[in-house]
Parts: C-alpha cells; structure tokens; sequence
C-alpha cells in the first residue's frame, strides 16, 4: 500500500538544476517499464550527488521492496535496504508524509505492527486524510488486536474514499473477528460488488454465512469462489467440512483430498480429516494428526492428545462431538 512519489517529486525538483532532473526522470521511466535494478541504480547516483535527495531515497526505497527476489534471506536484505533509505528520508526532510507511511506499511509487512503504528501515527500527524497510511495503519492496529481503533480508522478512511476492495476486505475481517457478522457480511457483499470475479470476497463471505448458521448460504459462495479459482485450497477445506456437516462424508472427504493436493502444508487440513476419520478409521486419523504435528510441532500437545483419544471409542466419540457437535 505504498506509491512511488511521481507529482510530489516533480514538483519538488522544478528548482533543481537540469541534469538531476533528467536522471530522475530517467529513474521514473526505468521503474514504470519494470528495470527495477536500472532504476535503483539511477536513484543511486542522485543520492551519490546529493545525499539529501529524499524524493529519491524514498522511490529507491519502494523499489527496494519491489525488486524480485530469489529467496527470503535475499527479501530481508531488501527490506533492510529500503528501510534505511525511509529512515533518511525522514530525517532529511521530516514534514513529509510519505516515508513515514512506506516505512510502516514496510513494518507491517514483516510483522512490527506496533513500530508500524507509530510511523503510521506520524504520517497522519502530518497529513490527516491520508488515505494510505489510515489504512495501514488500521491494518497494524488490527493485527495488533486493537480491533476498535482499527474500526476507527477504516471508518475514517471511508470518509474518504468508498471504492477501495481492501478496505471493504480489511473492515470486513475486523468485524468478522469482533463477532460482528452482520457489519462482516454487509461489507463482503459490498466486495463482491466491487470485485465480483473475486475468489477471496467469496470465500470471506461464505466464513460469516457459516458463523450465522447458514450453510447453503456459504456452500453457495464457496462453490463460486473454486469456480474463479479452481487451485483454492481453503475452500475446499471449507466445503469439506459442511458437507461432512450434512453427513456426506465421502464427498467431504474428496474436497479435503483435494485441498491436501493444492496446499500440502496446511494444517488445519490435516486435523480436520482426522476428526472426520476419528470414528471410522482411527488408524488413518491417527496419521493425518500426526502430519500436523510434524508440520506444526508447536501445537504439538494438542494432537498428542487426540491421538491418545484414538485408543478408545469414548475418545473417538469425544473428538467427533468436540467438533462437529459442540455443546
């Protein structure tokens, strides 16, 4: 959720002397036809020439996170890099909004939600309808848990604009989260209409259909969510189970085959079948809680336990009624 400064820098450079105003735009031209590395070399040499040129830290910097990388390793690098180039920007040229913003959205981006929150907060100091960064920075808040000040803040990021999928998305979560269902699915509906060949709106929508106890409902969106995506593995983790939900258990079991095949490292997969299996093959529950446990070793006595369950028909039964049938 960042934008590489064209107009604001533009206007910034109309004082500068010629020829850094044409090697900028050089860089400009090499970043909208995708030469990233061109284009951080161009930056390069402007901040070589003038190492307070902040409108090209801050372009260097989003290229920084935008470059291809190989591996994560090679991402971290990255982000460190891009990191340094918004911190000098801030402290070039510190009543600009924008670097605050990128860098907390970059501080989202790697889990520092309460580092990105108080960049973010700076970056709405500065500019108090700032689109972006109350966005990102209700994304941080929520992620923090503070789902009331990100409500806050998506509300007051409507105000300004109504047509954004990923505040509609973002909102939606948060409510869904908030136990809210009814605001959730109003605003996953409102996706739809803005995104209607959108798997994940459909899929979102189908959770809260689940939630407010209507299954056909959410079969319905989830079937149209693998119609526009037919890789989607969580869906079919979800029509598996309100199928086996309605007692059809064989077809249950072909969609979370079928999700296994699409996404083999998803737990809840996993644990998912062998709650199914529990009382008809316990042999096979018991392995698939044991992928999970390999795949998930942290949760480790949470599987540990039902496979001990395993043993018995009481426990077989108790693990079947702990998630199909809760009291």
């Amino acid at each position: 959720m960042k934008k590489i400064l064209g107009l604001f820098a533009a206007v910034l450079l109309l004082a500068a002397c010629g020829t850094e105003k044409k090697t900028f735009k050089q860089a400009q031209l090499a970043a909208s036809k995708g030469n990233f590395t061109q284009a951080i070399q161009i930056y390069s040499r402007l901040i070589k020439r003038n190492p307070n040129h902040y409108a090209a830290l801050i372009n260097r910097g989003v290229l920084w996170e935008r470059l291809p990388v190989k591996d994560a390793k090679e991402r971290a690098k990255n982000r460190s890099y891009a990191e340094a180039d918004y911190l000098r920007a801030i402290e070039v040229n510190p009543a600009v909004a924008e670097p605050y913003n990128n860098l907390g959205a970059l501080y989202v981006d790697t889990g520092r939600n309460a580092d990105a929150a108080v960049y973010l907060s700076e970056a709405i100091a500065r500019s108090p309808k700032y689109f972006t960064a109350l966005m990102n920075r209700a994304i941080a808040y929520y992620r923090q848990g503070r789902t009331t000040a990100a409500l806050q803040d998506f509300n007051s990021a409507l105000k300004l604009r109504d047509d954004e999928p990923l505040l509609f998305l973002n909102r939606g979560l948060a409510y869904f989260d908030s136990g809210m269902y009814d605001a959730a699915l109003d605003d996953f509906s409102y996706l739809i209409h803005l995104r209607p060949n959108d798997a994940r709106a459909y899929l979102e929508r189908a959770r809260v259909f689940i939630r407010m106890g209507y299954p056909a409902n959410a079969y319905a969106d989830l079937e149209e969510a693998v119609s526009i995506k037919p890789t989607y593995a969580l869906a079919y983790y979800y029509m598996g189970d309100l199928l086996f939900r309605k007692g059809e258990t064989d077809q249950a079991l072909g969609m979370l085959v079928r999700s296994k095949e699409l996404a083999n490292q998803y737990v809840p997969t996993y644990e998912l079948m062998g709650d199914m299996l529990a009382l008809e093959d316990p042999v096979s529950a018991t392995a698939n809680y044991m992928v999970a446990k390999k795949l998930d070793p942290k949760n480790a006595r949470r599987y540990d336990a039902k496979i001990r369950l395993m043993r018995t028909e009481e426990g077989r039964e108790r693990v079947l009624a702990n998630r199909f049938f809760p009291r």
